[in-house]
């Protein structure tokens, strides 16, 4: 008698333990279907589960399935694909939690891309030719976005070829978070790279940057160094192309001011800085006019463009790279001197509408 109640408080003990929890509640409804939805995937895509050669890149987490949140998904993904963020083949994407939940997986060694999303009436799926002679070109982008992807497309494409030559894992997140990779993320790591060699942090200190004007940079160097905007450490404002220009010299435009603050001490060291978009579009075969296409967004180019290059770039040796950044300006002040580079009176601006 006494053995069958410890059996019995085993097994209810042990039935709370295997309880994920994210399921506290009730499980989610798209569970199973995800589940199964994954495993169809897994057979397009062609390849045993842990296979070197895939990429899972998913919202998961960010993403909703109507009012319920989608982080469940991140834990079925490596049990259905062998897939995990410790080998770099599973990437959550930030996105708004608005958006529906969707997920991707990649085969590098043939360009395969099967999309799965949630639609309200459960998952759809499709495939996609991403190798790069068949996407990046007008005619197989249109053909990709027109799809179940849609827009995504862009965000699946760009990280999924770009991981596929092995970029640094800082980057990568950099992209996540970003929601793609493009040239500009790009620049923003390499400047991250180039400040911890000429303008390392000692003890006390913190990285106060401003953006101007705001660029895709800014989100690159806040997910290096944490430096946000609710920590007093990352700003983007707008500025007029006239007024850029009087601070240009050599062609090479001013676009982060880097500061390096110690309250105790007093101080604050700084640097502008500049990258050289000429000198980068001849090293990476992709043309000012490519990246600036008639018909901005709505030409393929545009976005075409944006992929070669930045996987061009992230699979460049890192002295290389750092060669793109120019510094324009070295000052210093006391630990104030960031808050004036970062002020401004944004309600003056509302206050008089």
């Amino acid at each position: 008698m006494q053995k069958g109640k410890l059996m019995m408080v085993f097994c209810l003990a042990f039935s709370f333990m295997m309880t994920p929890k994210a399921w506290a509640g009730e499980k989610p409804v798209w569970l199973d279907p995800g589940r199964e939805a994954l495993g169809r995937a897994m057979s397009e895509i062609g390849l045993p589960k842990g296979d070197r050669n895939i990429l899972v890149l998913t919202n998961a987490g960010y993403g909703s399935v109507g009012d319920q949140s989608t982080e469940a998904f991140l834990d079925i993904v490596p049990k259905e694909t062998g897939a995990s963020m410790g080998t770099r083949s599973l990437l959550p994407l930030h996105t708004g939690i608005q958006e529906p939940l969707w997920c991707s997986l990649y085969r590098k060694d043939t360009g395969k891309v099967v999309f799965l999303k949630w639609t309200g009436r459960g998952f759809e799926q499709e495939t996609i030719d991403a190798s790069p002679p068949k996407i990046l070109n007008p005619e197989g982008w249109k053909k990709a976005s027109s799809g179940l992807i849609g827009q995504r497309v862009f965000s699946v494409v760009s990280v999924s070829l770009t991981w596929s030559v092995d970029p640094p894992w800082a980057l990568l997140r950099a992209a996540t978070f970003h929601d793609h990779f493009c040239p500009g993320v790009n620049s923003g790591y390499i400047a991250g790279q180039y400040l911890m060699e000429k303008l390392p942090l000692g003890r006390g200190d913190k990285y106060v940057f401003v953006i101007s004007p705001g660029k895709c940079a800014a989100d690159a160097l806040q997910v290096m160094f944490n430096t946000t905007a609710g920590k007093a450490s990352g700003y983007a404002m707008a500025i007029a192309k006239e007024d850029l220009d009087k601070y240009t010299k050599g062609g090479v435009q001013p676009s982060i001011i880097a500061m390096r603050v110690n309250k105790k001490s007093d101080t604050c060291d700084g640097m502008a800085l500049g990258f050289q978009w000429n000198k980068a579009y001849a090293d990476t075969g992709v043309s000012s006019q490519e990246m600036a296409p008639k018909g901005g967004p709505g030409n393929p180019m545009f976005w075409i463009a944006r992929v070669k290059m930045s996987r061009e770039l992230a699979r460049m040796p890192k002295e290389r790279l750092l060669g793109y950044i120019t510094t324009l300006k070295v000052f210093a002040g006391k630990a104030d001197l960031a808050d004036k580079v970062a002020g401004g009176d944004p309600y003056a601006v509302i206050w008089k509408k």
